[in-house]
Formats: C-alpha cells, sequence, structure tokens
C-alpha cells in the first residue's frame, strides 16, 4: 500500500490540516477523498498526494459520475 495525503482546502486556498493515510489505490483515495470532505464542512476540495505526485484535486458537489470516473 501507498501513502497518500489528503489536503482539505478551504476556498481562499488554505489547508489548515492534513490527513496521511495508506491506500490500496489510487481508486481507494477516492473514496477517501469523499470521507475527508465530509469531516471537513469548510473545504471547498481536497487535494491528494502520493509523495511527489499530484494524483487530485477533489472538489465538494462533484457528481457521483465523475467521482467513479476520477477512480479509474
Amino acid at each position: 500500500m501507498a501513502l497518500y495525503t489528503f489536503y482539505p482546502t478551504r476556498p481562499d486556498g488554505l489547508a489548515p490540516s492534513f490527513e496521511a493515510v495508506e491506500c490500496a489505490s489510487d481508486a481507494v483515495a477516492v473514496t477517501h477523498a469523499i470521507e475527508v470532505l465530509g469531516e471537513h464542512a469548510a473545504a471547498s476540495h481536497v487535494v491528494v498526494w502520493q509523495g511527489h505526485r499530484c494524483v487530485m484535486t477533489f472538489p465538494r458537489g462533484t457528481p457521483l459520475k465523475l467521482r467513479a470516473a476520477a477512480g479509474r
């Protein structure tokens, strides 16, 4: 498993916290990104990194169809 870092980010661009979680794949990281947004009401999006690789920027309100596609 790889270590992913999740940054719940406010509309002003500030990410006041982060969470590091081991995930089996990018698809699992998408699922966790959804959970992170649920836990941080002030966040407009979550930025996900795996090491030096930016995996995704996941905005709040992304339709479920796009969420599934992001995990592919």
